[in-house]
């Protein structure tokens, strides 16, 4: 793989999934590249598009969907509101799999606990998916998910699927008008209040991807429940901008969240510096 070279991509599917968030299906164009992309859940690609730029994007879809690429995509400025103008057979410029992702030894066996909140869903889903297709493999998995409102929740169709195979808790801010594309209920308070739900012990390992304060309280109530630093894994790849550990933008200390993250367990984060 060249790191700095893009792979032509088309653009498959693109829908909304919240008023400011739309889900890409990407396809892409040679055979080969297509056959040879490979990727484990947390991971991300670099998105370009001629004339605007290039982001950062967690991948969304699952290890086993060896056809087709997802990704989230929040607006938030020129190239991110580029891409929501990208229509069906439009092309775009993919570079990746970068990052270490959630690696299969550090939570296979394990009770799986998913924790994310707002816009960081996507990464987690590709998590989540992957889990339910290698259930055997988990002694447990549980879904842990909040936002501000009904509204921003993002690929809501599909919890009551998610919820035949895991255990599917959501929750939001504030309540808001029902919304009837919602497929499971959906409680009042932060994405905190969730963990009194569900059992932590001893085999439980937690994923995280979310705002930075989500990570502050949420690290704070696992340590309390008696999980163990290098069982709390964190996502940070809000950090990132170039992924190949050029521009800087992501330096942490001695580490780069493009290349040795983005996923950290929160004992190297307090090793490194001192905590979140």
């Amino acid at each position: 793989m060249n790191t700095y070279k893009p792979y032509d991509a088309v653009v498959a599917d693109i829908k909304s999934l919240s008023p400011d968030s739309v889900l890409l299906t990407l396809k892409l164009k040679d055979a080969e590249a297509a056959r040879n992309f490979k990727f484990i859940p947390g991971q991300f690609i670099q998105l370009s598009l001629a004339g605007y730029g290039e982001i950062p994007v967690g991948i969304a879809s699952g290890p086993s969907d060896r056809k087709h690429i997802q990704c989230s995509v929040r607006k938030v400025g020129n190239v991110t509101g580029a891409v929501h103008r990208l229509e069906p057979g439009d092309e775009v410029g993919v570079r990746g799999p970068f990052g270490n992702g959630f690696e299969e030894k550090r939570i296979k066996g394990k009770d799986l606990l998913i924790i994310t909140g707002g816009c960081g869903i996507p990464p987690m889903r590709s998590l989540l998916l992957h889990a339910i297709e290698n259930k055997r493999k988990f002694k447990g998995v549980t879904l842990l998910y909040g936002s501000r409102t009904q509204q921003d929740l993002l690929f809501r169709k599909e919890y009551a699927e998610w919820a035949k195979k895991a255990n599917v808790l959501l929750t939001v801010d504030s309540e808001d008008a029902p919304d009837d594309s919602l497929s499971l209920q959906c409680g009042v308070g932060v994405v905190t209040n969730l963990l009194d739900k569900v059992k932590v012990g001893k085999n439980t390992v937690a994923c995280m991807c979310g705002p930075p304060i989500m990570y502050k309280f949420v690290v704070k109530k696992l340590l309390e429940m008696g999980l163990a630093e290098d069982r709390i894994l964190v996502s940070m790849e809000r950090r990132m901008k170039c992924g190949v550990g050029k521009c800087q933008h992501c330096t942490r200390g001695s580490r780069y969240v493009c290349l040795d993250g983005p996923i950290f367990t929160y004992k190297e984060l307090l090793e490194e510096y001192g905590g979140l």
